[in-house]
């Protein structure tokens, strides 16, 4: 999962980048929009630099725990970090245009990233792999 993660995460980091390029050189940065199309763009895209970062991050430093719950609860936490980006370019594709605020795309990536982030935590709170205040996978 590490080498995955580390992939989305710099790949997200390249779709963030594009987005910004896209919202200043084709959507004029975004002047004269509304007020509620350019705040869509302009939230998707910085949820996606999270997305982006977090998976960076996971890739980074996250280890595999121990065979048991803690590794089930990486594992399944993993799944929606990983697939956050993917619907983060989504909603900045298509959230704009819908009419209202509506995000079908932005909102359960968000829950999601939430949700795996707990379980990342959860699993790694009172494991003696790792000394306190020591990223994982570090070897003091």
């Amino acid at each position: 999962m590490r080498r995955l993660h580390l992939w989305i995460g710099l790949a997200g980091v390249v779709a963030f980048l594009l987005t910004g390029q896209y919202m200043d050189r084709r959507l004029g940065h975004l002047a004269g929009m509304a007020d509620l199309p350019r705040m869509l763009y302009r939230s998707a895209h910085i949820y996606l630099l999270l997305g982006s970062l977090l998976n960076l991050l996971l890739g980074l430093y996250v280890t595999d725990a121990p065979a048991g719950w803690r590794r089930w609860a990486r594992r399944i936490g993993s799944v929606p970090i990983a697939l956050a980006p993917l619907f983060f370019i989504v909603a900045f594709a298509r959230e704009p245009h819908f009419a209202g605020s509506i995000r079908p795309y932005a909102a359960p990536a968000l829950e999601g990233v939430l949700f795996g982030a707990v379980l990342h935590a959860i699993s790694h709170v009172g494991s003696r792999g790792t000394p306190t205040g020591a990223p994982y996978g570090t070897d003091i």
